[in-house]
């Protein structure tokens, strides 16, 4: 998104064109768990392109989620990057100033969505996949939820079988316990089961849970959930 920003604050009547390029609107931090432990958070990168503004000799970028204000001058490089770990609707104040003093400053918005990453595998008793749709920054709510979980039945004994199916069933629950929706199946032995779903209740809580109905093999879960905030149109 190339920006053209009107120069405010000019002590004569030259115009000044100064130009800033966001390369990411839209971009997501991945929380990875494995057996119920938050093992990684790879944070969402966004770069802010200055180099452009061929007059400027300061770049500043002020971020809504509280951070310390970036600054920049020419000869660091035209590029300011940010790193987002937190999920939510980010605005960024771009300001650029040229050798007089001169400043133009453009408000740029964010899109960061949260994708969660769920494996558990080999068990009778599948964890709780707790998570929180809240922008921790405050902002616009997101607009939805999706949920895309499989529930594997690998062989008891590898290429032999043995073993036999497991009934499960997938609940999603708000804070005061209950189910806002829940799948059931049978997943056979060596087969798989998948529940896919979109929410739109972004104001709460949930919990994702696999309740272990029936059966007598080990399962396989995985899970990958998104909170979504979509750009405006």
């Amino acid at each position: 998104m190339l920006l053209t920003l009107p120069v405010a604050g000019c002590l004569s009547n030259e115009s000044v064109e100064i130009n800033v390029d966001l390369a990411q609107s839209e971009v997501v931090v991945v929380h990875t768990y494995q057996n119920g432990a938050l093992i990684s958070t790879e944070a969402a990168t966004v770069s802010v392109d200055f180099s452009g503004s061929v007059a400027a000799v300061e770049y500043t970028v002020e971020v809504s989620d509280g951070r310390d204000m970036v600054q920049r001058t020419a000869e660091e490089g035209g590029v300011v990057s940010l790193d987002f770990t937190a999920h939510g609707v980010h605005t960024l104040t771009a300001t650029a100033i040229d050798a007089s003093g001169r400043s133009a400053t453009r408000v740029l918005t964010v899109h960061v969505n949260l994708q969660i990453v769920w494996t558990e595998e080999g068990t009778q008793n599948p964890s709780t996949l707790a998570f929180d749709p809240l922008p921790e920054h405050g902002g616009p709510m997101a607009d939805y939820i999706t949920i895309e979980s499989v529930v594997s039945n690998p062989d008891l004994i590898q290429n032999l079988g043995g073993g036999r199916e497991v009934d499960v069933t997938w609940r999603l629950i708000d804070p005061l316990g209950g189910a806002c929706q829940q799948h059931s199946d049978v997943v056979h032995e060596g087969e798989s089961a998948a529940w896919n779903t979109l929410h739109f209740n972004t104001y709460e809580a949930h919990d994702l849970a696999v309740d272990y109905e029936e059966g007598q093999d080990e399962i396989d879960v995985h899970h990958t959930v998104i909170v979504a905030y979509e750009p405006a149109a």
